[in-house]
């Protein structure tokens, strides 16, 4: 078993199940890739090695590792994490197991368990990897898929029944599943019949009642999902912004920061930042629009202990006056908190802490009279031009 994290606790705890895969050896450029002889074979052409997927899931793990640990509300309680990639990944001083089906019901099956020890429990559950899109469903695709001799899709597993069955069989107060993976159907010409998946667990006999339990997909019906080969998905950066403090909110003028089960927004507004579509594939729109299936109820996933970085995009309007204008932003509560940036053409990119903050624009060269106003720097990005006004020509 790869339960990498385990610290038993009395309260409410956080219990994740962290599923990268990226490494299918059955599949194109894999190790135990073989011309196409069946039609398992001639489904696994189709599909190719992944390296953002191995590397995301393995950042969640990290980040949760790291930031959620010793969390006020929901403390991790248990992690457990199973990534397919060329060669061995550890984490925390743990080699963990690679993503087959087998191994990936164990698993599903001992987090079950865990995530029951308390009614206040969160619930956390992370894959990426291959997609399969089914006109009412999504398979997702574990690393023994297309194995000779078994039907290609045996080792994939349906979302839908998945997350339904987690929610029958599961009584923590908030079920978060988020899925990284393309929903397209890439294999439909070459099978007779629509594939159906193995289930990781058996479904209800019908679907549980309301739970705070958002399902949140990387992208939309027919959509790939974009990573970087050097880096993270999309879908992953988005969601750790989010849940560092992008997707924050504070119930009340006096209280904590926290982050909710309400995560679509603010990941479907992180997911198309320009720096994210410079690289966007020759011919494609390269926009992602994750989606949310689920029920968020607005259950606290996690408190901050200060309020978030909140990126901002600042300037004037007319645009022409940053040319002359010098911009300060200087916090409403702590006067002596302040920044400054001198003209220039360009609009104003910075983060500050979430918080009300006084904002202005001088003008030495005297071609615009001085204005100012007063703005609530908000998660996830906030972007504000403050109206400027000419100043009247004198007469000649």
């Amino acid at each position: 078993m790869t339960l990498v994290f385990r610290r038993p606790g009395t309260g409410p705890q956080m219990h994740a199940l962290v599923i990268g895969v990226g490494d299918y050896p059955y599949c194109q450029g894999g190790d135990s890739h073989v011309p196409p002889r069946s039609a398992a074979g001639a489904v696994g052409e189709l599909y190719s090695q992944l390296l953002s997927t191995p590397a995301s899931a393995l950042k969640v793990a990290e980040w949760l590792l790291e930031h959620q640990a010793d969390d006020a509300v929901a403390p991790l309680g248990s992690l457990d994490v199973l990534v397919s990639a060329r060669g061995t990944r550890s984490v925390n001083g743990t080699d963990v197991q690679r993503a087959c089906h087998d191994n990936v019901r164990t698993q599903l099956l001992g987090w079950l368990e865990r995530c029951d020890e308390h009614p206040q429990n969160v619930a956390l559950f992370f894959f990426t990897g291959h997609g399969y899109a089914l006109e009412t469903d999504q398979l997702l695709l574990l690393d023994d898929f297309a194995t000779p001799g078994r039907p290609a899709f045996d080792a994939a597993f349906p979302l839908r029944d998945t997350y339904a069955a987690v929610l029958s069989a599961c009584t923590a107060r908030t079920v978060c599943f988020f899925v990284d993976a393309c929903r397209t159907a890439t294999a439909e010409n070459l099978l007779s019949a629509p594939p159906r998946g193995r289930a990781l667990l058996d479904a209800p006999p019908a679907l549980p009642g309301a739970r705070d339990a958002p399902l949140i997909l990387s992208t939309s019906a027919g959509a790939s999902a974009y990573g970087d080969p050097n880096g993270l998905t999309r879908f992953t950066s988005s969601l750790l912004a989010a849940l560092s403090g992008q997707a924050a909110e504070r119930r009340n003028p006096d209280g904590a920061w926290v982050v909710t089960s309400h995560l679509h927004r603010p990941i479907l507004e992180l997911s198309n930042r320009p720096e994210d579509l410079k690289d966007t594939p020759k011919g494609e729109d390269g926009r992602q629009h994750p989606q949310e299936t689920g029920t968020p109820l607005g259950g606290v996933i996690r408190q901050l202990a200060q309020p978030p970085e909140v990126p901002f995009t600042l300037g004037c309007d007319p645009r022409e006056a940053l040319l002359d204008a010098h911009l300060e932003l200087t916090s409403f509560t702590k006067p002596l908190e302040r920044r400054s940036r001198p003209p220039l053409p360009e609009l104003w990119t910075d983060k500050a802490p979430a918080g009300h903050y006084d904002y202005s624009a001088t003008f030495p060269a005297a071609s615009y009279a001085k204005a100012d106003g007063r703005l609530f720097l908000v998660p996830p990005l906030f972007a504000w031009d403050l109206l400027c006004e000419t100043l009247p020509e004198e007469p000649a």
